[in-house]
């Protein structure tokens, strides 16, 4: 508990004085201006393109629930879902986002491994459309800004993720590791990890359905990149469409780095280093920055009200149980 709360506290004055970076040069009258002078009919249309983006992911993720779980109703996952986004986005908690929506999803079948294994490929199958979306962006559009090295975390990430899965993945691989565990006396976690391997490959056993959740993850992470494109087009910034294949992604790298909470401040920084890198002024760069994450951040706010019918302390201490357990 101390440990946790120690956590906290730096992550917080993280937070803190990135935000104080950022705006430490700012006009706050041009700031302000750029506000004013806004396009909030284009703006309420990124929000709305966002939640198409949710919606699509609700049916991705029931579809990779299929081979290996009764998956709950469309409407019960999608609230399942919110609860998530609250937990991940508006609500900094030692529970994670993805732990909730793994628990609630399997809680009525008692699946967990199950439910765990296709929120993982749900998120896993995003991350992969994100990754290929960038470094095909990279190769078309290249970006070289003086002292961000975008290429070079685009591709180093893009490459650390394909040798990570591999090893997820691939039989001979898992069965190396597991024997390892076993060897050191680590046989309860062994037991757990094949029991996930198992239900990976039972998943992995619909190619089909895993093309068509590729597929869908790439439509998905192109309309979350339009949202960012669209709310620069409601603030007048003029920046051709490419720039934005690059910079959401390295920006969603950038804030996956657990040194603030829930990548805040972090995140808005990473904004303004790179728009600003090719020509954007400083305010304009802070108010996209702000805004997007505001429109993600308010996508989560309905997450919070469905909590208030699921939540019970027994539920708490599993998710925290899984959690620790996961960890």
């Amino acid at each position: 508990m101390m440990r946790t709360a120690l956590t906290a506290a730096l992550k917080t004055a993280v937070t803190g004085a990135l935000f104080y970076l950022l705006f430490r040069k700012v006009d706050v009258a041009e700031f302000a201006a750029t506000l004013r002078l806004a396009r909030y009919d284009i703006l309420a249309l990124s929000f709305l393109i966002l939640w198409i983006g949710h919606i699509m992911c609700v049916f991705r993720w029931r579809m990779l629930m299929r081979p290996v779980m009764p998956p709950p109703s469309v409407w019960n996952l999608l609230g399942i879902y919110c609860i998530g986004l609250f937990f991940n986005l508006a609500f900094p908690t030692v529970v994670g986002g993805d732990v909730v929506k793994m628990y609630y999803a399997g809680k009525s079948s008692r699946r967990f491994a199950q439910s765990f294994a296709a929120t993982f490929l749900d998120r896993d199958t995003g991350m992969l459309a994100m990754m290929i979306i960038a470094v095909i962006a990279t190769l078309v559009h290249p970006v070289r800004l003086a002292g961000i090295p975008v290429l070079t975390i685009i591709w180093s990430a893009f490459a650390a993720f394909i040798v990570a899965n591999v090893v997820i993945f691939a039989p001979g691989l898992h069965r190396l590791f597991v024997g390892r565990l076993r060897r050191f006396g680590l046989g309860r976690l062994a037991g757990k990890i094949d029991t996930l391997s198992g239900v990976f490959q039972a998943i992995g056993k619909y190619p089909g359905m895993l093309a068509l959740s590729l597929g869908v993850s790439l439509v998905n992470q192109l309309l979350v990149i339009s949202v960012t494109w669209l709310v620069a087009v409601g603030l007048h910034i003029p920046l051709a469409y490419p720039y934005f294949l690059v910079f959401v992604p390295t920006i969603t790298l950038i804030s996956m780095i657990p040194v603030s909470l829930n990548g805040m401040g972090l995140r808005e920084y990473a904004f303004v280093a790179l728009f600003s890198g090719v020509g954007v002024d400083r305010e304009s760069s802070v108010a996209l920055g702000l805004i997007s994450s505001a429109i993600i951040v308010l996508s989560a706010i309905p997450g919070g009200m469905i909590y208030i019918f699921f939540r019970n302390r027994a539920d708490l201490e599993q998710m925290a149980k899984l959690e620790t357990d996961l960890s």
